[in-house]
């Protein structure tokens, strides 16, 4: 990584770092339980829901630059509701299992290039995890490879 930042000028300001996770709307498990002292047998009150997920997109550069993120909804239809109080900037979709998938990859990688404007003059190296490339060359992006 140091000779690729060296050969092509990257500084912290263009070294990013993407993840997604996912979120479910049921608590799975009770982190305290409140009650008076000495109780023997103390209720808790849980959710017979099996929830569901929602997936967060998070990029931040080495010097702590963020891109907006991409919230994921597991929905059959987008309704503008769900943008509501979300960051400033974030993208909102939908999908079936409320989990990224390869289209909503690529929009947020279109996102990611609106908010970071890399270019031949200034490029920028994105880290990630867990994925498989689709195409190298995409959208003017390239492999060191």
């Amino acid at each position: 990584m140091k000779t690729l930042c060296d050969k092509h000028s990257i500084t912290a300001t263009r070294i990013f770092n993407v993840d997604e996770t996912g979120f479910s709307t049921v608590q799975k498990k009770t982190q305290k339980i409140v009650a008076r002292k000495g109780n023997k047998q103390v209720g808790v009150i849980s959710s017979g829901e099996r929830g569901v997920n929602t997936t967060l997109v998070c990029c931040v550069s080495a010097s702590g630059q963020y891109v907006p993120p991409m919230i994921i909804f597991k929905r059959q239809r987008m309704a503008n509701e769900l943008r509501d109080g979300a960051p400033p900037g974030s993208i909102v979709h939908v999908s079936e299992t409320g989990y990224i998938n390869s289209e909503l990859f690529v929009k947020w990688l279109e996102h990611f290039i609106a908010t970071i404007h890399p270019s031949k003059e200034s490029p920028v190296l994105l880290l990630l995890d867990g994925h498989t490339v689709i195409r190298r060359g995409y959208l003017g992006i390239q492999s060191s490879s």
